[in-house]
């Protein structure tokens, strides 16, 4: 990397080691520095989004995944990326749900892009193709042989709860909970699971 600040292989290694090591602020100065020397490379914008996703920073993680796909317009991360946030921050559903469709068509196979796509139907209100996907979703992520995702198990479990299956919402909020006791919406589903036991 010393030899060449363009070897972008190695400056994506180079961030997602520090990341790991707990080092998010040295990551995401690499990934800054690695927009500078590359600006027309796609991969540091997303990752750069990423982080800033990672600690619900989300105007600068919209802002990056908005350079990246000014750069290439139907890159299937940043537009499934560019979806999520835009639906975490009650923006407009129909723009979000375009750009997930981008994404699904761009990574069939996987259970992000799928996931992404299932919130924005949430959002649509079309809850049993919320349902279809999100199960996708988590059938996908176990072909690949993934972690149990928490946050798959909560969509799924608020599309069930909207399309009046409470039997079916209740154990995946449950679910949500076992992978991940201390889950960033565990309130909500604890809030969800109430409503749902009372």
């Amino acid at each position: 990397m010393e030899i060449d600040k363009n070897n972008s292989d190695a400056l994506v290694k180079l961030g997602k080691v520090q990341i790991e090591e707990g080092e998010a602020d040295q990551a995401l100065a690499t990934y800054q520095q690695s927009i500078k020397d590359n600006p027309r490379e796609v991969s540091f914008y997303i990752l750069a989004g990423e982080l800033y996703e990672s600690q619900n920073k989300w105007d600068d993680a919209k802002n990056m995944y908005q350079q990246a796909l000014n750069i290439e317009s139907n890159h299937p991360l940043a537009s499934n990326n560019m979806a999520y946030v835009i639906l975490q921050q009650g923006g407009n559903v129909d723009v979000a749900l375009a750009m997930a469709q981008t994404a699904r068509r761009g990574m069939p196979d996987s259970p992000n892009a799928a996931d992404t796509l299932g919130w924005a139907y949430f959002h649509k209100g079309v809850y049993h193709s919320a349902i279809d996907l999100f199960q996708e979703a988590l059938h996908l992520n176990e072909k690949r042989g993934g972690a149990d995702d928490a946050t798959i198990h909560y969509h799924l479990g608020l599309a069930y709860q909207k399309a009046n299956q409470p039997a079916l919402a209740r154990q995946q909020l449950e679910r949500v909970l076992k992978i991940s006791p201390n889950y960033a919406n565990a309130a909500e589903v604890r809030k969800a699971l109430s409503e749902l036991r009372g």
